[in-house]
Formats: structure tokens, sequence, C-alpha cells
């Protein structure tokens, strides 16, 4: 009875450990990153007939992490919008890739799915060290999110006024 009730406390500590939002924390995006590096290699790697149940999980889990720094950030050490929009999109390229490789049948489905895997891991392992360098810098020069569309970044469009001044 009591192994019981320290796996339940333990399972407890687990939950709410990923239920609550990541401070803006440049070792959790490290790690991210290094993740990334790793998850890359072992995409590349698998065999053709398909992913690993545990390469699966440990995506799934890269995706859920990478959800979680796109929320991140508190006033001491701020995460960058833009690159909090990155994080989203990469988190939603995961989920979607991951999709097609647990529903399609279709052949070339799958090796797409997988080559867009690679390239999104690929490039978050940069991103990943840029967000740590910006959090332990307070960078927080940022790109517009744009709050009407979630999970798009929004894009900077000069007005007619800066254009006018950029021209002069």
């Amino acid at each position: 009875m009591g192994r019981m009730k320290s796996v339940v406390c333990l399972f407890s500590i687990l939950t709410l450990s990923f239920a609550l939002p990541a401070a803006a924390n440049p070792e959790l995006a490290r790690s991210w990153s290094e993740e990334a590096r790793v998850l890359k290699a072992r995409v590349t790697t698998s065999p053709e007939s398909g992913l690993s149940d545990d390469l699966m999980k440990d995506l799934e889990r890269f995706g859920r992490v990478a959800t979680r720094l796109s929320a991140s950030g508190e006033d001491t050490m701020p995460l960058p919008e833009d690159l909090a929009c990155i994080f989203r999109g990469m988190a939603e390229e995961t989920n979607l890739q991951l999709d097609i490789l647990n529903s399609s049948t279709d052949p070339a489905a799958l090796q797409g799915a997988r080559q867009r895997l690679a390239k999104m891991l690929e490039d978050a392992a940069p991103v990943g060290q840029a967000a740590a360098i910006a959090i332990e810098a307070g960078n927080v020069m940022a790109a517009p999110v744009d709050l009407d569309h979630p999970g798009q970044c929004g894009a900077v469009h000069p007005t007619p006024e800066k254009l006018s001044l950029e021209s002069d």
C-alpha cells in the first residue's frame, strides 16, 4: 500500500510539472536544441518501414516542450515573441507530421512527413540556441504576433508614414 501511494505521488508531481507553464529558461531551450539534433539523427537513420514507437513518443514530447517554450516567459527573463511564434510553429509542424505518419499508408506521404520532420528538427537546433542566448541577454526585440490568427507569426507591414520616412 505504501508503494502504491509513492507511485501515485510521483505521478501527481510529474503531471503537475507538465501542466505548469515553463519560465523562459535558457537551459530548457538549450536542451530542446540538443534534443532536436538527436531526434534528427534518429529520424534520418530509422528504417524505411517506419519510426519506432519510442521515437514517435520522443517526437511527441519534443512538440510538447516546444509548446511550453512558446508559452514561456516572465518579466525578468522574457522570451522574444518572434521566437515564441517559431516554437509554436514547430510544435504544430511536429504534430502535423506525426498525424500523417500515424494515419497514412501512402509511401510518398510517409516519406514526405519524415523529410519535413528531419528538416524542421535541423532548423530547431539553432532556434533553441538563439532562444537561450536571447533569454540570457534579455533581448525582447520581437516581430509582432498576429493574435487574430493563433499559431501565425505576424508580418511586419510598413505604414505609409514609415515608407515616406524611409524614402526621404
